[in-house]
């Protein structure tokens, strides 16, 4: 017998829509409303009126649990949940942990980290939520997230080595390597590395992809032009001022993030270089400052409204499902924004 999950996949359209136009309220195209309904009838699907008896129950709202509303890329991702959920009729449940506020940059290592996800966990519970959302404030494998609740649950900028529970992560990887064949084509063969803090998943991706590029245009990474950062920008100037010390022969600069990205900037034009004309410099993560720098920086945009709205789309798509629900790690591609400071070699 044919599944939602089967009918949505061949009409385009998510678990949801299909649901929606089954119980009479879906907002969408009639073209696509006559499509769905007439796959139904060639297919003869039958709704399971017990699981929708089971929900019939919900209070159509959702829990989002963010690590810290400070961290650069939370409010983005939580408008991409909240937008979503909004357009589905979903209310939404906030609480903001205010872990790095709390406890400063090494607060996962923190002996009250895990009691307060339980804590909020029960308190959601305790409210009926339909579902959770947990809001990472960086990219890592989370394994303090309870089970016991059945609640179903999305991890967003984040993943979990569970598999009860989906993930909607960037593609470091896709993103580093994009950026670092951007310089090779113009011209660029020797490019040093600022790179994030050693063992952090967005720094392994982002070398791997680095790495990655270099081997496909038949070029080698060189260990002497790779220097360790802390994401800040005093890091990407102390990487930079030690790069220029050592003597050794590079045209571009790629920085893990765009707050190191500025340190560099700040090291090269104390120091009488300009950037865009006497060395190269691309960033990662398109923040705000990465237009404000002279000149603009080019960099990677992480589309982080848009990993919220696939967070979301995850979660009603799992909740409303019919039958088990594939669990996945969602991949979402980062955007090449070309500016000022690159140039050709």
């Amino acid at each position: 017998m044919i599944t939602l999950k089967e009918i949505a996949q061949q009409c385009n359209v998510s678990i949801a829509t299909v649901s929606n136009i089954l119980n009479g309220k879906a907002k969408v195209s009639n073209e696509t409303k006559e499509r769905v309904l007439q796959i139904i009838k060639e297919t003869g699907y039958k709704p399971n009126y017990m699981a929708r008896l089971l929900r019939a129950n919900k209070t159509r709202t959702i829990g989002v649990l963010v690590d810290d509303l400070t961290e650069f890329s939370s409010p983005l991702i939580v408008d991409g949940i909240m937008t979503y959920l909004e357009e589905h009729n979903y209310k939404t449940i906030l609480e903001n942990l205010r872990f790095y506020s709390k406890w400063g940059r090494d607060w996962y290592e923190n002996a009250d980290y895990k009691k307060s996800v339980y804590q909020a966990f029960q308190e959601f519970s305790s409210i009926k939520v339909d579902g959770i959302i947990y809001v990472s404030g960086h990219e890592r494998n989370i394994n303090i997230i309870p089970e016991e609740f059945n609640i179903p649950t999305v991890i967003s900028y984040a993943f979990s080595d569970s598999q009860n529970f989906s993930s909607v992560l960037i593609d470091d990887f896709d993103g580093a390597y994009k950026l670092t064949e951007y310089l090779i084509k113009k011209g660029h063969k020797k490019i040093a590395l600022v790179q994030g803090i050693e063992g952090n998943i967005h720094t392994e991706e982002r070398l791997r992809g680095f790495k990655a590029a270099l081997k496909d245009y038949k070029l080698e990474a060189d260990p002497n032009l790779m220097f360790p950062g802390i994401w800040f920008p005093e890091s990407g100037y102390e990487a930079c001022k030690k790069l220029i010390e050592s003597k050794k022969d590079f045209s571009a600069i790629f920085c893990f993030n765009d707050l190191m990205a500025a340190g560099v900037y700040k090291y090269l034009t104390e120091n009488n270089l300009q950037v865009g004309k006497d060395i190269s410099v691309v960033g990662f993560d398109n923040r705000t400052i990465a237009e404000e720098l002279i000149p603009s920086l080019t960099t990677m945009e992480i589309p982080l409204k848009e990993v919220g709205i696939s967070t979301a789309k995850e979660l009603l798509d799992q909740m409303t499902s019919e039958e088990d629900f594939q669990k996945q790690k969602i991949y979402i591609k980062c955007n090449l924004i070309e500016r000022a400071s690159v140039s050709n070699k």
